[in-house]
């Protein structure tokens, strides 16, 4: 069994995804809820505590390992100050993936975007490559 703990009582994903988890007998979503502590022994983890964040009530999952996962942060703090990024700080960008610093071009989930999905980000990769290239033959001519 795998357990989804979830700290609301609904998913944000995509449609299709979540009806893949909700419909798969395989996983089981713990809703309301925050692990609180990953319990073992010298052979390894036994259990998750978790709390409900409504009733604060606790329980145990008997598990044999945790995955820690939650949300997405971008790690774009090296361009503070050099490119414009969004109040989550995800990198703004044109439609050709240049961002606000002339030459620095992002592509894929750092990127200020409605999806994140591999398809999206192969997208921005080719055409920030293309842009890239384009710039470097624009500034850089002998």
């Amino acid at each position: 069994m795998v357990y989804i703990v979830h700290r609301r009582d609904s998913l944000r994903a995509e449609k299709i995804l979540q009806d893949r988890a909700l419909s798969e007998p395989k996983i089981k979503l713990v809703w309301d809820s925050i692990p609180e502590k990953i319990e073992g022994d010298e052979k390894g983890v036994t259990s998750l505590r978790v709390k409900n964040v409504k009733t604060g009530e606790f329980s145990s999952l008997e598990v044999e390992g945790v995955f820690i996962y939650v949300g997405f942060d971008p790690n774009t703090e090296f361009l503070a100050g050099t490119a414009n990024l969004d109040e989550n700080n995800y990198i703004l960008t044109d439609e050709n993936m240049a961002t606000s610093a002339p030459g620095i071009f992002a592509a894929g989930d750092m990127r200020a975007k409605i999806t994140k999905q591999i398809a999206t980000a192969v997208g921005d990769g080719a055409i920030a490559a293309i842009a890239a290239e384009k710039y470097i033959e624009d500034n850089f001519k002998k």
